[in-house]
This record gives structure tokens, sequence and C-alpha cells, in this order.
């Protein structure tokens, strides 16, 4: 068994040769484009541009972090079978990247998921197991599921630096196509951390671009991130009771918070009913329907979150470059109310 996680008892990772999967890897997101939101920028007084991964064929972005993952896997040994834990969009993208490397996936998910998505994951041959409320009880079946199988890969949905290095390609497409024009701010939503690691992942690698502002948009009931910055370590919710579930984990992934001194990171919280007019606003100017989740996001510019921030004297008055948004997008979006 492989538990893509910290050996016990060590704060190291255990990981596979990045050198030598990366000569096999298969590529399994699409670049997304990169586009200006002529409907939105001309609401405020800067430029708004859209990071479209919605368009990735299983949804989401999820499929950056957890195909390189399983794509790095799998060039490491032919006898390997992964197995997931999601409230949806994680065990997607794990399904979808074993149908493509012809690998066998089990997922395990909380009884919130939702049958339609169920049957997308069972579409790409992926075996399903419903198992506790929340994530984190699904996750915890996944590991003594694994822990009991030989053979097993545990794919977990945001903790790993293969999943961060994965979400980091974002960064480098934005700044190939921002031509290396520095951006005002970069938004995106958080659940466990895993694309907000990512973001910083990707920073990281451009000095010029190392104090770009991350606002990080959470839910009120789903926001462990803003919890945690504020305690100075990791909070467990006691539930999660926002609309946004695809954003339900009941704990921060602890390395965000380690990092987060590092980075120029801006933590701000919306309601249910902000997030679900901004997924109906973009919509109607984009023609695209998002889960609340990615809906955290879009209210940054849909509620006037930057206005706020720059009147705060967080961000500066006048903005030089581009707020870029990540569209994260999500496959649940069957029976929403702007559907």
């Amino acid at each position: 068994i492989l538990l893509l996680n910290r050996e016990v008892g060590s704060g190291a990772w255990n990981l596979p040769s990045m050198a030598e999967g990366q000569k096999h890897a298969k590529g399994l997101h699409i670049k997304s484009p990169l586009v200006k939101s002529f409907e939105i920028s001309s609401r405020h007084p800067y430029d708004v541009y859209l990071k479209l991964d919605n368009i990735q064929i299983p949804g989401s972005f999820k499929i950056r972090g957890i195909g390189h993952l399983c794509s790095q896997m799998a060039a490491q040994r032919s006898d390997v079978n992964f197995v997931s834990s999601s409230g949806g969009n994680a065990g997607l993208a794990a399904s979808y990247a074993g149908h493509v490397l012809g690998k066998p996936v089990h997922v395990f998910v909380p009884s919130t998921t939702p049958q339609t998505m169920i049957d997308l994951m069972k579409g790409y041959n992926a075996t399903v197991t419903v198992s506790g409320s929340v994530w984190n009880e699904a996750n915890e079946a996944a590991v003594a599921y694994c822990q009991a199988n030989n053979g097993g890969v545990l794919a977990h949905p945001y903790e790993h630096p293969l999943i961060w290095e994965g979400h980091s390609t974002v960064v480098d497409e934005i700044y190939e196509d921002l031509g290396r024009r520095r951006p005002a701010a970069i938004v995106c939503c958080v659940g466990g951390g895993g694309l907000l690691l990512g973001v910083m992942t990707g920073l990281s690698r451009y000095p010029d671009w190392k104090d770009v502002p991350i606002i990080a948009m959470e839910t009120h009931g789903a926001n462990c991130l803003s919890q945690g910055l504020k305690a100075g370590k990791v909070v467990r919710l006691p539930a999660i009771t926002s609309v946004a579930k695809s954003l339900g984990s009941l704990v921060i992934c602890e390395e965000v918070l380690k990092r987060a001194p590092q980075f120029t990171l801006i933590s701000r919280e919306v309601s249910d009913e902000q997030v679900l007019s901004a997924c109906h606003q973009f919509a109607r100017d984009h023609r695209y329907v998002v889960e609340p989740a990615c809906g955290a996001t879009l209210s940054a510019v849909y509620n006037n979150v930057i206005e706020s921030l720059c009147d705060e004297g967080i961000l500066p008055k006048n903005l030089s470059g581009p707020v870029v948004l990540l569209v994260c997008g999500g496959a649940n979006t069957i029976g929403l109310p702007y559907s």
C-alpha cells in the first residue's frame, strides 16, 4: 500500500521520483482560456479577467492536481489503483484520471453527494461507496480501505505536494497569457486549501509576482481558513452549514497556515445569498452555470468585495492591473435555482 501522505511519525512527505514520473506522465488537464470579461469590467474601475477552469473535461480545476498526482503514480507503478474521497469534484477528477490512464478507481463519498455526481463517477467506470455524512468521514473510510488493501494509492483531494504542483499550472498559464503583466489580485475560493496552495506554489516561481495579493473567498458556514487564520492554528468546524458544499472541509490544510505569512493573503467571507446571486449573474453575463463554491470567487466582483478592500486600504485605490478570477467550475449544478 502507498498512502500519499506524510510518513507516520515524520514531518516529511513520501514522494515518488518527480523527474522519472514526468518522463511518462500524460497531461490530463487542458490549458483553459484566460479572457477579459467586458460585462463585469464595465461595472468596475478595473479590468476583470476570467480563468475558465469550469471548461475542464471533468468540470472543475480539480483535474489539474489530481490528474498530475495520478499520472505521476501511474508512471511509477503499472499495478497502481487509486482510492479517493470526495464530495463530488475531486472524486470525479480521480475517476476521469483513472479512466484515461486505464487504472481502477474507488471513490468514497458522503451521503450528501447527489446521485447525479455518483452516476458521473460511475460513468468513468469508478466504484463508488457512500460513507459518512461529511467529507471528513468519507475520507476516513477511504484511508481505512486503503490500509486494508495492498496496491491502493490514496489520492487525497487536496493535501499533497503533487496536488499543489498540478494546481500551480494555473499560475503558469496566467503568467504566459498576461504577457507578464502583473495582476492586481488573484481571487480563488477555498475549501481544504489545495487550489490556494497551488496558487502559492505557482507565484513562488515568479519573483516579480510573489507578492501579488491572493484573495481567498469562503462562505459563512464553510470558513475553516478564516477561522484558522484568526486562531493561528488549524480549527475544526463543528459542521458545514453553507450551500457551497464543495467548500465543505471541516479543517484547512495545515500547510496553508505555514505558508500564509510568505504571501499577501487576504481572507474574506460572503453569505450563501451573495454566492447564489453571483452565480445567477455570472450565468446571465457569460452563459456558464457553476457551483455555489465557485460563486464565492465570483462574489469578489459581483458583491463589491474588491471595492471594499480598496476603501479599507488593503488594496490600492487605483488598481493598475487586472483582477483575475479563478473560475473553478464544479459539476454539481443540476437543480440549482439559477441553472
